[in-house]
């Protein structure tokens, strides 16, 4: 019963804090939401200032290009004008050498004379318009240069403005923002406070029950403690009596120990003289080793000769075959980097091909389905329900441009110090090449010792970074950060504790390589499955495009196909048929106004029995013999 008001209480508790804590992230989400709309409405007043330049800009290219073809088409109509002219004068000088009479001959070149000044004046005219327009084109250039002045002082001035909005509005914000925190403290405070006061009167309570139970257990301890006293004096004289029986046993044991201790000295005396002799015996043996170490000697010598001549051979061998490796390694990074350029060259090459392909393929199924859906609304009159729009979509772009990406990846060459702090790296290699020169082999050490110090230091750097397996600018940085003590200050660590950071990068480093070596077969799978996946949707792509158009509407194209046809060739017929009654009709009138004109001729009157007659009887006839119905 006592544990239910304490667990409500609890419960009440953490229903406080849940409130004060969304009582204080509700305070930073409005706070972000009104810095949020300052910074927008700062934003779209700097922003404006652009887009009215841009607009000016646009507005003046336009205008630029209306007068650049003005300029143009004035140009090729003076080109035509002064070419016609040219030419008209150049006619003329033949005439006149032809003129006889001076004072016609002074006419005509006073008329080729004004001729040449009309031309001249026409470009004179040209360049001085060419001249206004290159005058109005440099104040243009002043006023450009004053509005964007202006344009400047406008955006300096907005974004004071704005900087010192949001200035007081972050401070305005963040003074909210600290009351909320300060009246949330406050109440925890004084929850805390009220906990803290029943912990201890809980552990007040507690320590009085615990002195009882203490004092308790004392008076059992003492009680306790008497009975062992008791009976530990008892073990006492038990104990005693059994020490004192065994000191008269070891003293028994003590002599006989001397007794064998007299037969061992006499064992050892004889020992003693059976080694004298051995030693006599290693005497003579050393006196023989000594003449077989002066003759291994000799031979050690003879060996040592032809060690240093072929140590020399072999460093010969090994310097051209090292040579070898580096020219050979140099090619190979140059042909894998041609590889990867030729692969994404291919894969880019292939790409476009294929999106000329992929919209030609397109755009002719949809010339199909629009062809589709005018068969079905017009001619057959169904209604028509499009494919969807997914059945166009391609998802082979995105693993043709991861496929790229990872190509890309994979390029770059070693060590580009380009990207690091020259500074530091060099006071890294410095503090290295100080710190731990232990990784440098004894044999390179002997090497280096005649050279110079910088080719030494050089030398040292180079073989300490062979050793510590770094191979580009990746591993350099890796290490580079291994050596700061403080990222923000650029200071390096202190030379004890190289030798820590170099032991720490030499863990990580072989734990990366162990895992990359677990990693490259897997990207390579997974290469060979982003390939196979490509060429999977490009499979299904063309069956797609392929199957727009089913087999029923296939068919029904083919029937429609062929009624078609039928009701072509029996509108040509109809055609013809039309055509043929035209000509027909043509030919009736012609022999009606033929039979008109015979049957008016006045021939017809001389004659006994007129045609007109005739014409009258064979039509009362018809008439009787077919009836009135007919």
């Amino acid at each position: 019963k006592s544990g239910v008001p304490g667990d409500a209480a609890s419960h009440h508790d953490k229903a406080e804090d849940k409130a004060n804590i969304a009582r204080s992230v509700q305070q930073v989400n409005e706070s972000r939401m009104r810095l949020d709309k300052v910074n927008t409405t700062g934003n779209a007043l700097v922003t404006d200032v652009r887009t009215k330049g841009d607009h000016r800009e646009n507005e003046r290219r336009i205008a630029d290009e209306l007068s650049r073809q003005s300029r143009r088409q004035k140009l090729l109509y003076e080109a035509e004008s002064s070419a016609r002219q040219n030419a008209a004068v150049a006619m003329k000088w033949s005439a006149l050498f032809d003129k006889e009479i001076p004072q016609d001959l002074l006419y005509e070149i006073e008329l080729q004379r004004d001729t040449c000044g009309r031309i001249i004046a026409s470009k004179d005219h040209l360049i001085r318009e060419f001249k206004a327009e290159l005058k109005a084109k440099d104040d243009e250039y002043v006023k450009a240069l004053k509005h964007q002045a202006e344009d400047v002082d406008t955006l300096l001035d907005r974004m004071g403005k704005q900087f010192a909005t949001q200035r007081k509005a972050y401070e305005d914000e963040l003074e909210d923002i600290e009351n909320a925190f300060m009246q949330e403290r406050q109440e925890l405070l004084d929850a805390n406070k009220a906990e803290l006061s029943k912990l201890l009167e809980k552990r007040q309570n507690l320590e009085v029950r615990f002195l009882d139970q203490r004092q308790a257990r004392a008076d059992e301890d003492q009680r306790v403690l008497e009975k062992q006293r008791v009976t530990d004096a008892e073990d006492y004289a038990i104990l005693k009596i059994r020490l004192e029986t065994e000191i008269q046993t070891l003293e028994q044991d003590l002599e006989e120990m001397r007794a064998t201790y007299q037969l061992n000295s006499e064992k050892l005396d004889y020992n003693y003289r059976v080694l004298q002799e051995r030693d006599q015996e290693n005497t003579e043996t050393k006196a023989n080793q000594k003449r077989k170490i002066s003759r291994l000697q000799d031979v050690l010598s003879g060996l040592k000769t032809k060690y240093s001549k072929e140590d020399r051979q072999f460093k010969q061998e090994n310097t051209q075959l090292t040579e070898e490796f580096k020219r050979l390694t140099e090619q190979f990074k140059e042909l894998q980097g041609k590889f990867h350029h030729f692969e994404l060259a291919d894969t880019r090459r292939y790409r476009d091909v294929w999106n000329m392909n992929e919209q030609e393929i397109t755009e002719l199924m949809r010339r199909v389905l629009q062809a589709d859906k005018v068969i079905h609304e017009q001619q057959l009159g169904l209604n028509w329900y499009p494919p969807s729009e997914q059945i166009f979509s391609d998802g082979t772009d995105q693993a043709a441009d991861a496929v790229a990406s990872q190509s890309t990846d994979q390029e770059g060459g070693p060590f580009s110090t380009s990207q690091m702090d020259n500074e530091q790296v060099k006071r890294m290699l410095e503090l290295l090449c100080n710190e731990a020169n232990f990784l440098v082999e004894a044999k390179v050490q002997k090497l280096l010792d005649p050279l110079p110090v910088d080719e030494q230091n050089l030398l040292k750097i180079d073989s300490i970074l062979k050793v510590l397996g770094i191979e580009n600018a990746a591993d350099v940085e890796k290490l580079l950060s291994y050596f700061l003590a403080d990222a923000d200050n650029h200071e390096l660590i202190h030379p004890n504790d190289a030798i820590k950071a170099i032991k720490a990068f030499v863990e990580d480093h072989q734990r990366r390589d162990a895992q990359s070596k677990g990693k490259q077969p897997a990207a390579a799978a997974r290469t060979q499955d982003e390939h196979a996946s490509t060429s999977r949707e490009e499979v299904e792509f063309w069956n797609r495009m392929a199957g727009i158009i089913s087999d029923k509407t296939t068919r029904v194209w083919n029937a429609l196909e062929k009624s078609l046809q039928k009701y072509n060739e029996l509108l040509q017929s109809r055609a013809n048929k039309i055509q043929d009654v035209s000509q027909l009709n043509q030919q009736n009138n012609e022999l009606k106004a033929l039979l008109n004109q015979y049957l008016a001729s006045k021939v017809n009157e001389d004659l006994i029995c007129p045609p007109t007659q005739t014409i009258r009887l064979d039509e009362f006839e018809s008439f009787r013999n077919t009836g009135p119905g007919g």
